[in-house]
């Protein structure tokens, strides 16, 4: 697995573009609360830059809020980071798969960063192609509610940078891959390599 790769280069990236730009001076609505968080959500799935087969082993999950800002009062207990890049193999092929990784420890400093404005995107097209966000977050409390956070960027839309030093100080307590995606099928026997199965199928 290469889940901790994909971590740092997500985190590296937040950190280098992190000390650019203006505050735009406004922050997102309150987000808000759902019972329990979830990172197969088709918005979530989406934002990453993946779609769910309807092969895959994930069951369908219901729609979840938008993601806003940390509303006032809600303390939270644990981070849920929902990720993609990572694979997964098995009899069917290789599968794109959303990394979720829970993280727990001393949480002031994350939710201070968060709530800090996003700075003014640069739209002249000054920065890198793949500069986005590589990843979503969730905050949850002791009582199991959970709100999905809107994520601070800089000039170039990636995630600020002391968002990233932050997650970095947490402990990593679990980490899962959901297949959400069949990328490359396994050949079937007797079948020549890089023909699509559903080609072979009569009328």
């Amino acid at each position: 697995m290469r889940a901790g790769k994909i971590v740092a280069a997500a985190m590296a990236s937040a950190l280098v573009l992190g000390a650019c730009g203006s505050s735009s001076g406004a922050l997102p609505e309150p987000a808000e609360a759902a019972v329990g968080a979830d990172c197969l959500a088709p918005q979530i799935v989406q934002s990453l830059g993946l779609s769910l087969d309807s092969t895959a082993t994930a069951m369908s999950h219901p729609d979840v809020p938008d993601a806003g800002s940390v509303p006032e009062g809600f303390t939270p207990s644990a981070v849920l980071q929902c990720l993609a890049g990572e694979t997964l193999t098995d009899v069917a092929g290789v599968w794109d798969a959303v990394t979720v990784r829970r993280l727990e420890g001393d949480l002031n400093r994350l939710v201070a960063a968060l709530t800090r404005p996003s700075a003014r995107v640069d739209e002249r097209g000054a920065c890198p192609s793949d500069a986005g966000p590589a990843w979503e977050l969730w905050l949850m409390d002791a009582m199991g509610k959970a709100i999905r956070v809107a994520l601070p960027v800089d000039v170039c839309g990636a995630v600020q940078g002391d968002v990233a030093e932050a997650i970095g100080t947490l402990a990593e307590v679990e980490v899962t891959h959901y297949p959400v995606r069949l990328a490359h099928a396994r050949p079937v026997a007797g079948q020549p390599d890089g023909v699509d199965p559903a080609l072979l199928i009569g009328p």
